[in-house]
């Protein structure tokens, strides 16, 4: 127990709750980062198994892309935040480029185009295939962060409300849920009153 040394005084074993509070928030942060992304992708394959193949070809509340369209598009946003991911740990000069090279209208028009070249061949198996792979390799790189590169931050292009401003990491890998949250109902708003 505490002694005259203080809560956490020397020992061979080192126990966790002996950690310094710095320590314990940035361990804290990250399991729960964690779990909310795992509990994104089960979110995700519980939202898939409600739609019937039918509906993948239904407009969405999303007037750019159908139902389908909108479910690949949230499939594939854990592994377009890799690239985000080593920009911010390594290469954050080129968020001052950004603006130059990819005006938010150009961003907008690729964002649409690649989403629909994407899905061209959808299917329930490849959506959740596709899902499964994005979260793996956004976990991986996850993992591969030190302590260090979750006090980094940089300002980001107003391309998007869900991320836009000072981003750090941590607020990067809360991307995940927020995107899947505000295009799960787009896809809930095409099916609402709908009888299947």
């Amino acid at each position: 127990g505490p002694t005259a040394a203080g809560p956490c005084a020397p020992s061979p074993v080192r126990s966790s709750r002996c950690k310094p509070p710095a320590m314990m928030n940035a361990m804290n942060q990250r399991e729960l980062l964690r779990q909310e992304m795992e509990a994104t992708r089960l979110a995700f394959h519980r939202l898939l198994d409600s739609i019937p193949d039918e509906a993948f070809s239904l407009p969405s509340g999303n007037p750019a892309w159908t139902v389908g369209q909108v479910l690949y598009h949230m499939s594939i946003a854990p592994r377009m935040m890799v690239l985000d991911v080593k920009m911010i740990s390594s290469q954050r000069w080129f968020f001052r480029l950004i603006p130059a090279l990819f005006p938010r209208r150009l961003f907008d028009w690729l964002n649409v185009r690649l989403t629909r070249y994407g899905s061209r061949k959808l299917s329930r198996h490849f959506l959740s295939d596709e899902y499964d792979r994005a979260h793996n390799s956004i976990l991986k790189v996850f993992d591969s962060l030190g302590e260090a590169d979750f006090t980094r931050s940089v300002i980001y292009p107003d391309w998007d409300p869900l991320l836009t401003g000072e981003v750090s990491m941590a607020f990067l890998f809360g991307y995940i849920k927020r995107h899947f949250d505000s295009h799960a109902i787009q896809v809930e708003a095409a099916l609402a009153g709908r009888t299947i």
